[in-house]
C-alpha cells in the first residue's frame, strides 16, 4: 500500500524548477482547491473534514485555511487522495499542467514558512529494491513534496516484513515540523519541499535479504558544505552478514557527530603514572563506564580489587567501591571485571568475578555494597531502558536478564553448552544491549561478536567468526563490544 513516507520518485529525471505559484494571492482553501475539483471525487467534503479538524487556532500564527491545507495533505482516502495526485503533478515534465495547482501550493507553502525548521535525522522507505540505483556522491532532487518521519518505527511499520525494501536516512537541515498539524499525530511527520537537493553519502548498505540502506544529506543552497553536526543519534544497522531485514533493524541513540574524526593519537585521562594502587595509579584496569552528566568515568580497577572515579582533568582518582584488599566481605572486591551505573536508584552496579556476584554499591558514599546476584561466573553487565540487567557468565557460557525483582534470570543468548554454533558461546564476556533489546556479545574464545535479537533461539556473526587473526574479517579474543551510531560494531 503506498504512504506519503513512501510516495518517491526513482526516476532521476530533470525538471526545471516550480516557482510561479509564489506570486500567487492566498486564497480560502475552498478556492485555492477549485481547479482541480475534477480529480478527486467528493473533494468538497474532505474539505469540510480538514476545516473541522485541523489545528486550529494554531500558536504558529497559521489561518485556519494555512491549517486545512496541511491536514488535507496528510489524509488518506484512496487512490486519489490529495497528496498522490499533487506529487504525481509535481514529477510531470509537463510544467503548464502545474498551474492549476498554484493556489494551492502558495497555501501550503505559506503555511511551512510559519512551522518550525529541524536539523534532525529523518527517514523515508519504500516497498521496493531500488538501493542499488543509487552511489556515492550522486546528486539527486526529489521534485515531490517529501514526507519523512523523525521516528524510524513509523517507516519499519509502513514497510513491514517486504523483503525487497529501501529505506532512506536523510540528513536533514531545512524540515518542517508538521506533526500536530496531520490527520495522524503519531507518525512524527516532518516535510521537506519539493525540489529538495540531496547527495549520497556513502554507497547503499545491502542487507543479506537483498533490502537496501540509502544515507542521503540534504544540500542547502545557501551553505553547500552545511550538513547535519549533531542530531546523528545512535543508529544500529546491521552489516549484510545479518540473516534479519529492514523491519528486524535495531536503533538506538548516542551523541556522535557523523564528520567526526579519531586522533590518532590518545591523552591519558585515568592513571597514566605506571602499576600500583596510588590514587594516581591504575593496575590491570578491565573497563570503564563513562558518566557524561558529571564528567566523570568509572573504572574496574583489577588488581586493586576497587572502583575509581576519575573526574574530567583530574590527577587522581576516588575509589568509591572496594579498595579494602581483595575478599567478598560487603566492603571487599575480588577481581572486579565490569561497573554500570543505575541512574534510577543513583547507584554502581559491579560484577565481583572472583566472589562470583554482582554487587549494588550506593554513590551516597556507602562504604559497603549488597549482592544482588550470587554465584554467578560473571564478566560483563549492562542494563536495558527498562532497567533490566543482563550479565554474561563466561563458565555457563550464557547471558541472562533479570527484571527487576526476579531472582532466577532468564537466558538471552547461549545456555546450550559451551561451542561455536549458531546457538552456542564460548567464555562470553562484555556485552551490549539495545532499544529492541538485541543483545550483542564479545563471544571471547570463539572469536567473534554475535548478535541476539530479543526471543531468538540463536544468535547472529556481526564481526569475526572467522577463526583467530589479525586479519580485517577476524578477530582475537575480543574483549568489549559497543554499536556506533552509523551501525558499526
Amino acid at each position: 500500500m503506498m504512504n506519503r513516507f513512501g510516495d518517491i520518485d526513482v526516476s532521476f529525471k530533470r525538471l526545471p524548477p516550480v516557482y510561479g505559484y509564489r506570486s500567487e494571492k492566498l486564497v480560502p482553501i475552498e478556492k485555492a482547491l477549485q481547479p482541480i475539483e475534477s480529480q478527486i471525487d467528493e473533494l468538497p467534503y474532505y474539505i469540510k473534514i480538514a476545516k473541522q479538524h485541523c489545528h486550529f487556532p494554531s500558536e504558529h500564527g497559521l489561518t485556519k485555511d494555512q491549517s486545512a491545507a496541511v491536514y488535507i495533505y496528510t489524509m488518506e482516502w484512496g487512490e486519489t487522495t490529495l497528496y498522490r495526485i499533487l506529487n504525481t503533478a509535481l514529477r510531470s515534465e509537463n510544467r503548464q499542467a502545474l498551474k492549476i495547482w498554484f493556489p494551492y501550493l502558495k497555501l501550503f507553502d505559506t503555511a511551512l514558512d510559519k512551522l518550525p525548521t529541524v536539523k534532525e535525522n529523518l527517514w523515508r522507505g519504500v516497498p521496493l529494491d531500488i538501493g542499488k540505483n543509487f552511489t556515492k556522491n550522486q546528486p539527486i532532487t526529489w521534485w515531490s513534496v517529501n514526507s519523512c518521519s523523525s521516528s524510524v518505527d513509523v517507516i519499519k511499520d509502513f514497510l513491514g516484513n517486504n523483503k525487497n525494501s529501501t529505506l532512506f536516512l536523510i540528513e536533514g537541515i531545512n524540515g518542517k515540523k508538521i506533526s500536530g498539524y496531520t490527520e495522524y499525530e503519531n507518525e512524527d511527520e516532518i516535510i521537506l519541499r519539493m525540489g529538495t537537493q540531496f547527495r549520497v553519502k556513502s554507497n547503499p548498505l545491502e542487507q543479506s535479504n537483498g533490502s537496501h540502506i540509502v544515507h542521503l544529506i540534504e544540500i542547502d543552497d545557501n551553505n553547500d558544505n552545511e550538513s547535519l553536526s549533531s542530531a546523528m543519534n545512535q543508529i544500529h544497522v546491521i552489516p549484510k552478514s545479518s540473516n534479519e531485514g529492514v523491519s528486524e533493524q535495531s536503533f538506538h541513540l548516542d551523541h556522535i557527530n557523523i564528520n567526526t574524526k579519531w586522533k590518532q593519537h590518545g591523552v591519558s585521562i585515568a592513571g597514566g603514572n605506571g602499576n600500583g594502587n596510588q590514587l594516581n595509579q591504575l593496575n590491570g584496569p578491565q573497563s570503564i563506564y563513562v558518566d557524561d552528566d558529571h564528567q566523570t568515568i568509572y573504572i574496574t580497577d583489577y588488581e586493586n580489587d576497587r572502583i575509581v572515579r576519575w573526574k574530567y582533568g583530574a590527577k587522581n582518582g576516588q575509589v568509591v567501591a572496594g579498595g579494602n584488599s581483595e575478599g567478598n566481605r560487603s566492603d571487599q572486591l575480588n577481581s572486579p571485571t565490569d561497573v554500570i551505573v543505575d541512574r534510577k536508584n543513583d547507584s554502581l552496579i559491579i560484577c565481583d568475578r572472583k566472589s562470583s556476584r554482582v554487587v549494588r554499591w550506593s554513590r551516597q558514599k556507602d562504604r559497603n555494597g549488597e549482592t544482588i546476584i550470587c554465584d554467578i561466573n560473571c564478566w560483563g553487565l549492562t542494563m536495558d531502558k527498562n532497567g533490566d540487567l543482563y550479565v554474561s557468565d563466561w563458565k555457563k557460557d550464557e547471558v541472562r536478564r533479570w527484571k527487576q525483582g526476579e531472582k532466577e534470570g532468564t537466558i538471552v543468548a547461549g545456555g546450550n553448552g559451551q561451542g561455536n554454533h549458531l546457538n552456542q558461546l564460548h567464555c562470553p564476556t562484555y556485552i551490549f544491549v539495545d532499544e529492541h533489546h538485541s543483545v550483542y556479545i564479545s563471544d571471547c574464545d570463539n572469536h567473534r561478536v554475535m548478535k541476539w535479537m530479543k526471543g531468538a533461539k540463536e544468535g547472529i556473526v556481526v564481526a569475526g567468526g572467522k577463526g583467530q587473526g589479525n586479519s580485517l574479517g577476524q578477530l582475537s579474543n575480543p574483549l568489549g563490544v559497543i554499536v556506533d551510531h552509523l551501525g558499526n560494531v
